[in-house]
């Protein structure tokens, strides 16, 4: 009875609704704390799109809970405002709010207490750059040009491409800098369904290129280092501010499942860093890597080639240094997950024999 019911309700709410048209006023405003749940990636079907879609979704299962909080640029450290508080000096990067970002730890570069800035206008939705401790020193890092995440008005059919970069300068002992290039399309319209909510919505496929440029000083080297492509897959409902559903895939396989449910349940403390770097060495690497698990962190190691195929895989255990034997791989970049029981971490390694 469950099915049959289910089912005319989705044939009714097909036939009764157009797509929808997404702007500005659907994007956060400072004050806003935005709730959501972790889900698994198992199971969760990415190729379905079109016109008006139905997506079922209702068999996710929620984990970990978790919230968002977009906070006034005023009230985050002063001495990363330079750019984002100055719209005379700095109008491409001036921000609405800032949201807690994901800390960095390169070798003897660290990036800690961060926070990435963003804008919303009629033009579209930006990520103008961040601040940072940068190995403890506040700093303040714009994109030049900025990261247009979205163009508005946002409708069925769209299709931009945008590039974005940023650069890091630690004095006497490396520059970081990384170039992106964002290509998006609106490729589907319609009704998803999630374990306790139905929204009307637009999905958006995100595909991100980007490369790492690092060179060390003290060595008097330096390299560019292509990260595998991720891809972001979001299903946007006006007036939410963040997407009802997203999935990231990095190298083609599923990393993280976000999704809005009761949010009534769920905790309004900022998020701190769900999406930390990990931590390895030496990299690059040439026959063997060493992996601290951070506290909390039980569960799996998975090494991924560039193509998403998975080479390597550990139980590990919280607070241990995992070795990892790459002997026998190809040189190129590898991605480094570890999944625990509610949350996931993960970085890029390059292997030089």
């Amino acid at each position: 009875m469950r099915t049959t019911i289910l089912s005319l309700a989705i044939a009714i709410s097909t036939a009764s609704n157009a797509q929808i048209t997404i702007n500005a006023d659907d994007m956060p405003n400072a004050g806003d704390t935005l709730r959501y749940r972790n889900g698994n990636t198992a199971g969760v079907t990415l190729d379905l799109t079109g016109a008006g879609v139905v997506w079922d979704f209702s068999a996710l299962q929620p984990q970990a809970e978790a919230a968002d909080t977009a906070v006034s640029v005023g009230s985050t450290p002063f001495l990363y405002q330079l750019f984002f508080n100055n719209p005379f000096l700095f109008p491409q990067n001036r921000a609405d709010y800032g949201m807690v970002g994901a800390e960095f730890d390169f070798q003897v570069l660290a990036l800690s207490d961060v926070y990435d800035y963003y804008r919303a206008d009629e033009d579209g939705f930006f990520n103008v750059g961040f601040g940072a401790n940068v190995n403890g020193l506040p700093t303040s890092v714009r994109r030049e040009p900025v990261d247009r995440i979205h163009s508005f008005p946002m409708e069925f059919g769209n299709t931009e491409g945008s590039n974005s970069s940023f650069n890091v300068s630690v004095p006497t002992l490396l520059y970081f800098g990384q170039d992106q290039v964002r290509d998006n399309v609106v490729d589907g319209w319609g009704t998803i369904y999630l374990p306790a909510d139905t929204f009307e919505v637009l999905r958006v496929k995100s595909t991100l290129q980007r490369t790492d440029t690092i060179f060390i000083e003290q060595f008097g080297f330096g390299f560019r280092l292509p990260e595998p492509e991720t891809i972001e897959y979001k299903w946007i409902a006006a007036g939410m501010g963040k997407p009802v559903l997203e999935v990231v895939t990095t190298a083609g396989v599923p990393i993280s499942v976000e999704f809005f449910y009761e949010p009534e349940d769920i905790t309004t403390a900022t998020r701190s860093n769900q999406r930390n770097e990990l931590t390895v060495f030496p990299n690059p690497a040439a026959d063997e890597l060493f992996v601290p698990i951070p506290a909390g962190m039980q569960g799996q190691l998975v090494l991924c080639d560039v193509a998403g195929r998975v080479v390597r895989t550990l139980n590990v255990q919280a607070g241990t240094i995992e070795s990892v034997d790459l002997r026998g791989l190809a040189n190129g970049p590898y991605t480094v997950t570890v999944q625990g029981a509610t949350s996931l971490l993960k970085t890029t390694v390059l292997l030089q024999h």
